[in-house]
């Protein structure tokens, strides 16, 4: 029986570098597990888009080892390939947070998450489209949504996922807030907002994404939360309060589920997309683009 052919793209400073001492043994697990293996060091930003854009039709599965923007990439890879005509995608998460790691339940172990590429199965998922350009699990504006893409490398191969809240901590006294119209299908409102995200996943930075349903990653749908500026100390606390216990039931959170949302604001709003530096826009489309991509999980 031909072993299927797997490219291996990781990312040498993703996390804290742990992929490179793990490396030989997630190649070893990989060939005894019926995979013929080619390994590639990402050398630059946007490499692994690049590589999975020109090398998709060639491989039964493309496994991409680093944190979720290194994923992203690849998901940028494959937006203009037709789906039966392109491999199907293996996650070992290497990251400092991996949330998208954690919507699909792949272990954290380097190893384990190995040996999950050889027994799992395949499914479809959706992914989300921002002003065009597709990305991975989520988008999002405001306060601390820029700390993932400005916190210092070095610092985050470090100090893990202590150097995000490090960062935070740090701006807490400087935050602003942008006044939005929110349109879509579900909700039209217009307000004050400090921070909000568009996302297709379980988890948001190191914790659960709460509606009154479990959120799923082909279900056709993006979730949205958006929580309005605190004006009164009251409002501050109902917030903190509705965060420290992973439930958004709360007046001052808005949340919904969208097939398509757009935002318009009088001012640029700063964006980030899958933890990367998304532009300043005054007007923002995001929509889902069902069963994108196929993934081992």
């Amino acid at each position: 029986m031909a072993k299927k052919k797997l490219l291996l793209i990781f990312n040498p400073s993703s996390g804290k570098s742990a992929i490179r001492q793990e490396l030989w043994n997630v190649v070893n697990i990989l060939v005894k597990g019926g995979y013929d293996v080619t390994v590639y060091p990402t050398q630059r930003k946007l490499d692994c888009r690049d590589q999975v854009r020109e090398r998709a039709a060639e491989f039964d599965v493309i496994c991409i080892c680093g944190g979720d923007g290194t994923l992203s990439e690849a998901i940028q890879g494959l937006a203009d390939i037709p789906l039966d005509k392109c491999a199907t995608l293996g996650y070992i998460p290497c990251g400092s947070t991996n949330d998208f790691g954690s919507s699909l339940e792949i272990p954290f172990e380097i190893p384990l998450a190995a040996e999950r590429l050889c027994t799992g199965k395949p499914m479809l998922c959706d992914c989300g489209r921002f002003n065009g350009n597709p990305y991975l699990y989520i988008s999002a504006f405001g306060m601390f949504t820029d700390v993932s893409y400005e916190t210092p490398q070095r610092m985050k191969n470090q100090l893990g996922h202590a150097a995000y809240i490090i960062e935070a901590i740090r701006r807490l006294n400087n935050y602003s807030y942008s006044h939005i119209k929110v349109e879509s299908e579900e909700i039209n409102i217009e307000d004050d907002f400090v921070v909000g995200f568009v996302s297709n996943t379980t988890s948001i930075g190191g914790m659960k994404n709460r509606f009154e349903y479990e959120p799923l990653l082909n279900d056709g749908l993006l979730e949205c939360i958006m929580i309005k500026n605190p004006v009164l100390p009251s409002d501050y606390q109902a917030i903190l309060s509705a965060i420290v216990a992973q439930d958004l039931d709360c007046p001052n959170i808005v949340k919904f589920t969208t097939r398509k949302v757009t935002l318009t604001s009088s001012e640029p709003i700063k964006w980030t997309t899958d933890g990367e530096d998304g532009g300043s826009h005054t007007k923002t489309v995001i929509e889902v683009i069902p069963d994108a991509y196929r993934i081992i999980v």
